[in-house]
This record gives structure tokens, sequence and C-alpha cells, in this order.
């Protein structure tokens, strides 16, 4: 009888750490919201992170205004000493450094892989693209997008630009959201990308 009593007490201790753990690890699965008209996330040296604008019971919410400023790329074109035939795929890859929008500060770096195929002899030309943009004082804190673009062609303005926030690491672990965009090409100094990230509060365990 003892031994039947300790196997019955043994099961509800093991399925009282699963419910624990399964109930640790579960995120508020409220849907987030926008975060507030006008308010940006300010940039803050001391911490090298950027404060919230707001939070509730589920999620903290950034707005981030950043521009990147592209330092280095590369295309790899399978026959680069031919004219370019319309649907050919390239592959490029670039990366650079990350400004707060508002103060002119270096706050980050960022990394890209892109796909992209001329569409007619106008070189029009359509993008996917992952983008990766480390943030925080060891470059720990990674907002991660994946965009679509185009270009009318290839001397002329970015154009229907649709980003979404699609994972973050550290601060950001678990964003989602999008991205705006204003200015001529995506990765030079002039541009600014608008992020609005909402973050999930985890359960730590």
């Amino acid at each position: 009888m003892a031994r039947s009593a300790f196997k019955g007490l043994l099961c509800v201790v093991c399925l009282a750490s699963f419910l624990f753990v399964a109930s640790a690890q579960r995120a508020n699965h409220y849907k987030p919201r926008d975060p507030p008209l006008g308010l940006r996330s300010r940039f803050n040296p001391a911490t090298k992170h950027f404060e919230p604008v707001t939070s509730d019971k589920s999620y903290t919410y950034y707005r981030l205004a950043i521009n990147l400023n592209e330092t280095f790329s590369d295309i790899f074109d399978p026959k680069p000493n031919d004219p370019i035939p319309i649907g050919t795929v390239a592959q490029i890859v670039a990366s650079g450094d990350v400004f707060d929008n508002t103060t002119a500060a270096k706050v980050g770096t960022f990394d890209l892989s892109a796909v992209t195929t001329s569409l007619d002899a106008n070189m029009k030309l359509q993008y996917i693209v992952t983008l990766a943009v480390e943030l925080g004082p060891d470059g720990d804190d990674t907002i991660f997008v994946q965009a679509a673009l185009d270009f009318a062609n290839i001397e002329e303005a970015v154009r229907d630009y649709d980003c979404a926030v699609i994972g973050g690491t550290g601060r950001y672990k678990g964003a989602t959201g999008e991205v705006t965009f204003t200015g001529t090409a995506a990765t030079t100094i002039d541009s600014l990308h608008i992020a609005e990230v909402a973050v999930p509060k985890f359960k730590r365990f």
C-alpha cells in the first residue's frame, strides 16, 4: 500500500513540475498594440540602450528612429562581365553602421543579405532582404527584419518597401512589428527607418 501511495505521489509531483515549466515559458498571448503616436524611444548613452515608449502587462513597446549607413557591400553575379539579362538572379551582402536619428549617435551595426532580379529592360529591380540590426553595448540586442522592396530602376529611389519585424535577441527577444522607411536608398545615411517593435514579456524559470 505504501509503495502504491509513493508511486501516486511521484506522478503528482511530475505532473506539477511539467505544468510549472510550461507556465513559466508561456508569455502573455494578448495581441500587441501600436505605441502611442508621436513618441520615439530615447537612446540612453549611459546604458547604450533605447528606452521603451510604453508597456502593458503583455508587451514592452519601442519606436526606434534610426539611420543605416552602408560601409561594405558585395554582389555575386554569375556572369559579371556580361550585360545583365532580364531575369538574372543576383545575391547581395552588405553591412554598416546604425545611428540614432535624434542624436546622430552611433548605436550599433547592421548586416543584410538580399536576393534580387531584374524584371525588364528598364532595370526594374525586385529584392527580398533579410536584415539584422545589432544594438546594445555588446551588439547582442538584435532586431531581425524581413523586407520586400522594388526599385523603379537602379538609379531611382526605393518604392513599395514592406518590412516586418520577425524576431529578436536580448532585449528584443520575441520581437514583432513593422518598419517604415523614407529616403532615397535603404542603406545610405539619409535613410530613415521607423521601427515599431513590441517585445513580449516572457516569464523566466
